[in-house]
């Protein structure tokens, strides 16, 4: 099949610019993403790419969560329970 290339593709996430390309291997899928000064790759089976794509939005809202708040990316405020009633 002369003329076919690896399938690709490419989103914005909660600011974050990924891309998706389709891995020598069937069924896998290499992704990349930059957070801040930071770079990220790595590979990612999925059957379908629009499976991969949610897969790397998953990757990109734990690495949001779970690490320092990076520049240019705005996270809200915490939630503050509300009062109790005044008696």
């Amino acid at each position: 099949m002369a003329g076919q290339g690896r399938a690709q593709q490419s989103g914005t996430h909660r600011s974050i610019r990924f891309l998706i390309t389709e891995a020598d291997t069937p069924g896998f899928w290499q992704y990349s993403f930059s957070i801040g000064d930071r770079n990220f790759t790595g590979r990612i089976q999925a059957v379908l790419g629009l499976l991969a794509a949610r897969r790397v939005k998953m990757k990109i809202d734990r690495l949001l969560k779970h690490n320092a708040p990076v520049e240019g990316v705005e996270t809200p405020p915490p939630l503050v329970p509300p009062a109790g009633p005044k008696e």
